[in-house]
């Protein structure tokens, strides 16, 4: 019994050959890549390529970061150079895709968080959203290759560095999709929060994070001008009116929101508007109540809002010119006309007396 260990060897299991596919954002916020850089990696012998191409017998696990393979999807389908050359990667990309949907049929693949972010700052800046997004990177990649993924447990231990001045960038992007995702479905934010998990990618290079921050705060103030009230200016001539109000909404579903308006002087009042139903794809005008005390120039600050009356959008100022004569100023007209004809009154009977 003691010599059957020496007569029979029994193999060791095969070690797992664990495989990451991750890269930092090609692209900028409208689809338009930097450079042709990935199509490199993606040929057979690129970083990328060598991969999937190179045979080997030996067991594999796949870490992928479906923001990686959305970039590579969106490279197949067509696409355009920032400088405007001609790119040479369609097809790099479709071959690319094939052959990782192959090798990869029968073998475990786990799927990073969508952009493979740094994890301090997903802790500190999207904590709240990385359920949604992890959800949204598996079933993407799930699609894609046709079968069931596991959530992976690797995080990117790297701190990102970020100035005071970016920080401050990234949060307040993340606010106004939090507040904007009071309003309108998630799906029609998604995009916004999956670029923002991509650009706090540690491997970032730091020539290029800048334009990509910049990219990003211009996309973020374009959907926060989504919802918006348009700029006009009005001439009053009556005490009491209506101002016809052009409110817009450009998302892809109905928004019920507040009108908050305040008068920048004591010249008019205004009454706020409280709920709003704005149609889809719309512009619709609302009829704003004030009232002139008087006359000269004023404005009117409005401000879109949640339910909760936190602002959406950006606040406009309505510029308004009085030309009427305030029920003030018509009393105080009033009282010295009266005065007037009292100290008429008084004089005419004066003098009668001094006749008799």
């Amino acid at each position: 019994m003691l010599l059957l260990p020496t007569l029979f060897s029994i193999p060791q299991a095969q070690a797992v050959q664990e495989i990451v596919i991750t890269e930092p954002t090609y692209r900028m916020s409208d689809g338009v890549f930097i450079d042709d850089q990935l199509a490199l990696k993606l040929a057979p012998s690129g970083s990328l390529g060598v991969l999937i191409y190179a045979p080997t017998k030996a067991v594999r696990s796949w870490q992928i970061d479906p923001a990686t393979i959305a970039e590579i999807v969106a490279m197949s389908d067509g696409y355009s150079l920032s400088d405007g050359s001609a790119p040479v990667g369609q097809q790099i990309a479709k071959d690319w895709l094939l052959q990782f949907i192959k090798v990869s049929k029968n073998e475990k693949v786990s799927v990073i968080t969508y952009g493979n972010p740094s994890a301090y700052w997903v802790d500190q800046i999207i904590n709240k959203q990385i359920t949604y997004i992890d959800a949204y990177g598996k079933i993407f990649l799930e699609t894609l290759l046709g079968k069931a993924t596991g959530q992976s447990l690797v995080k990117n231990i790297q701190k990102q560095s970020l100035s005071k001045q970016n920080i401050s960038l990234l949060k307040y992007a993340q606010q106004q999709i939090d507040l904007l995702g009071t309003l309108v479905d998630q799906k029609e934010l998604l995009s916004y929060q999956l670029r923002l998990a991509q650009i706090l990618n540690p491997g970032i290079k730091k020539g290029s994070l800048s334009a990509l921050l910049e990219d990003y705060n211009q996309s973020i103030a374009q959907l926060r001008n989504k919802l918006k009230v348009t700029k006009s200016r009005f001439t009053v001539t009556s005490a009491k009116e209506e101002l016809p109000v052009t409110l817009i909404n450009n998302f892809d579903q109905t928004v019920n929101l507040k009108l908050s308006v305040r008068a920048l002087n004591s010249k008019v009042l205004v009454t706020p508007i409280q709920q709003i139903a704005l149609e889809a794809k719309s512009k619709q005008q609302v009829l704003l109540p004030v009232e002139v005390l008087a006359s000269g120039e004023s404005s009117l600050l409005a401000q879109l809002t949640n339910l909760e009356n936190k602002p959406v959008g950006y606040p406009v100022n309505i510029n308004l010119k009085l030309s009427v004569i305030s029920p003030v100023a018509t009393w105080i007209t009033s009282g010295a006309a009266v005065l007037l004809f009292i100290a008429a009154l008084i004089q005419s009977l004066r003098r009668v007396r001094r006749r008799k």
